[in-house]
């Protein structure tokens, strides 16, 4: 197949765009300043920093690059992939590599969440204060719109995979936990060694471990792979507890994808909530292959976004799915998503728009927005909560030259080189943001 140099639109328009000083994107926050300004602070896939975009005139950001503020030595596999802000504070997520879940022992790198004030100097961050997820990755995602409270999914000694840390930062610069949850098949508690599943293994991938989370009303929308959609009250910071939960994986997720449960988020004030698993780059698979982590694919099963009716708190209920992404008049790839350039795809959703509760960004509860992975950006009417439709998508040309991520050799990422959507930003104006696996950030805007 021939590489794709345009843009492809339905009922979308261009806007603008940064390379992102050749820093591959990821998660993304906004800050707007009490002057009226713009800024949007970009997590990084792979390089330890982040970067600072100027948005206030979108059809020129201008964007600043920041090294991470790491402890000691830099690690292979060391990322600061997730970010959010509120209340002029930018919260960053230190990490690394998810295959290590196990909470038995120290890290060669040190992970957690680092505070910073944002509201003195958008452009220059000010470091405040850390708080460190020990005995394991770091932390991965958190959920933080203002308030004294930041919702961490971290590693914490003790516990196998990602558990809720829910920390105090009403003193930004001695944040301390003041409760936590997890599932019980999390606790290592007394077990002994040859008890505790072995990583990469059939029964280490079924264990749980929490992925990501939103709160609104002291409700905690969570993500819980090999759990399913929960609904767990945080009322009482100390005692959080479950009320609810939808399992999802099996039949939907995992196989060869990423979270089996991967996003959840309150559709507004409506009683329903978005929930989703997570597909994968298609770049990361070969079907020259049969072995290693970038192996042929040979079944994999289905991923999907999926409406929850949420009236009944205690019995959330799945009741949609949405509609398979409209395949673009000028694709060049191939006649579905799931075969791409001849390569069996995992197919599947990747993030939301989930950021609310801030003035900055857009407030409507009628429309889902979601980077599709290499599907694009897609926008849904969820007016009929019964009866999602796709109204508009957006994707982005196919990137030029070697990926970012790969060796000089090109071995790393064997898979198809076509454009691959991350991550999603509306803001107050109507203008979205959507960064790239390895092409930067584009700035578009739905005309319908």
């Amino acid at each position: 197949m021939s590489q794709r140099k345009e843009m492809l639109f339905k009922n979308t328009e261009f806007i603008g765009y940064t390379d992102l000083n050749k820093k591959p994107g990821f998660q993304m926050a906004m800050y707007k300043s009490p002057e009226g300004r713009y800024y949007i602070y970009t997590a990084c896939f792979r390089d330890n920093g982040f970067n600072i975009v100027d948005v206030t005139d979108p059809k020129n950001p201008t964007s600043k690059w920041v090294e991470g503020d790491w402890i000691g030595e830099v690690h292979d596999g060391q990322n600061l992939a997730k970010i959010q802000t509120g209340d002029g504070k930018l919260i960053c997520m230190y990490g690394g590599t998810m295959r290590v879940l196990h909470g038995t022992h120290e890290m060669p790198f040190w992970g957690g969440i680092k505070i910073y004030d944002i509201a003195t100097d958008p452009m220059n961050p000010k470091f405040l204060g850390q708080f460190e997820c020990e005995d394991g990755p770091g932390a991965h995602r958190s959920f933080y719109n203002g308030g004294d409270y930041v919702y961490v999914v971290g590693s914490k000694r003790n516990y196998m995979g990602y558990i809720i840390r829910i920390v105090d930062i009403s003193d930004p610069t001695n944040p301390k936990e003041v409760g936590s949850y997890w599932d019980d098949a999390q606790f290592l508690g007394n077990k002994k060694a040859d008890e505790i599943p072995e990583i990469g293994t059939e029964e280490f991938m079924k264990l749980p471990s929490m992925h990501a989370i939103t709160v609104k009303d002291d409700i905690l929308y969570a993500a819980y792979p090999n759990v399913g959609f929960c609904l767990i009250d945080v009322h009482d910071k100390s005692r959080p507890h479950l009320i609810g939960k939808l399992p999802l994986n099996p039949p939907f997720g995992r196989g060869q994808g990423g979270a089996a449960v991967h996003s959840a988020m309150p559709l507004g004030d409506r009683p329903y909530a978005i929930v989703t698993t997570e597909g994968e780059r298609v770049r990361y698979f070969d079907d020259n292959r049969t072995e290693g982590m970038f192996h042929k694919i040979t079944t994999q099963p289905m991923n999907f976004i999926g409406m929850v009716e949420t009236v009944d708190p205690q019995n959330p209920s799945l009741i949609a799915i949405f509609p398979y992404p409209e395949m673009p008049e000028g694709y060049t790839h191939g006649e579905n998503f799931n075969i791409v350039d001849g390569t069996r795809a995992v197919f599947g959703p990747h993030n939301m728009f989930d950021a609310f509760g801030q003035d900055c960004y857009e407030k409507r509860d009628d429309r889902v927005y979601n980077c599709y992975f290499h599907a694009g950006l897609r926008i849904y009417d969820v007016s009929d909560p019964f009866v999602p439709k796709e109204i508009a998508y957006f994707l982005p040309p196919d990137p030029e030259g070697p990926n970012w991520f790969d060796t000089e050799e090109g071995d790393l990422l064997p898979g198809p080189q076509v454009a691959i959507t991350e991550d999603i930003l509306v803001d107050d104006r109507g203008y979205i943001y959507v960064d790239t696996y390895q092409d930067g950030m584009y700035i578009v805007r739905c005309t319908v």
